[in-house]
């Protein structure tokens, strides 16, 4: 039985049938997934009440949560739920602020700045950001990904009840591009969300990283 994904669209999000952004990602989430493309925040949570549907990603969400929608999304998490923020760099369209108001609960954050490299970057743009500091959980027959425009994640405080990795760091400056907070759920920040649209997903390791980020994502 396929596993399924929820793309949320109900936050502003890009939207994942974009053909000219997402096609090549549309395509192989059809192929692999059984995906939800929700356009109401409540049938997330309908969604997810069935046991295939584990993983949720909110990709550049512009709009906010409320106090109420952050408690269930908690509750998603403790139950085993993957839930995967992706923002951009300097906090464009609040996209960082948005996200925090989840991820604060556990401790990281998306900062809203940017990350640049005078080197390991690609054809001479200090945002277009290559690295192959990944965390192992996710390498597999990965070399180098590009990272476009970036943010940095920070980790504000840990909590013992859960635990912190890195995933994904700069190639540079060691600064965390990914991290995840895990108990029996996964919550993921990332301070990139164009490492897999039609731009990014064909250079480099970038579409084998972003299998090998959906599989571990959906891993129970």
């Amino acid at each position: 039985m396929k596993k399924g994904i929820v793309w949320s669209y109900t936050k502003g999000e890009f939207v994942i049938f974009d053909h000219y952004y997402f096609s090549t990602l549309y395509n192989y989430l059809k192929e692999n997934y059984n995906l939800e493309i929700p356009t109401r925040f409540n049938d997330i949570i309908k969604i997810c009440k069935q046991n295939t549907f584990n993983t949720i990603i909110f990709n550049y969400p512009e709009k906010s949560f409320t106090s109420n929608q952050i408690q269930q999304l908690l509750e998603l998490y403790r139950n085993g739920k993957t839930i995967i923020f992706l923002t951009y760099y300097n906090n464009e369209d609040n996209s960082s602020q948005i996200s925090n108001q989840v991820l604060s609960k556990v401790g990281i954050q998306i900062n809203h700045d940017e990350i640049i490299q005078e080197k390991n970057i690609h054809n001479n743009d200090k945002y277009l950001i290559l690295t192959g500091s990944i965390h192992k959980k996710i390498k597999y027959n990965v070399k180098n990904i590009l990272m476009p425009c970036s943010a940095s994640v920070s980790i504000l405080k840990k909590n013992s009840k859960y635990s912190y990795t890195e995933l994904v760091k700069d190639g540079q400056n060691n600064k965390a591009i990914a991290i995840e907070v895990s108990s029996r759920g996964k919550i993921i920040a990332f301070g990139t969300c164009v490492f897999w649209d039609n731009f990014s997903i064909s250079m480099y390791d970038n579409f084998q990283f972003t299998k090998n980020l959906l599989q571990y994502c959906t891993e129970v």
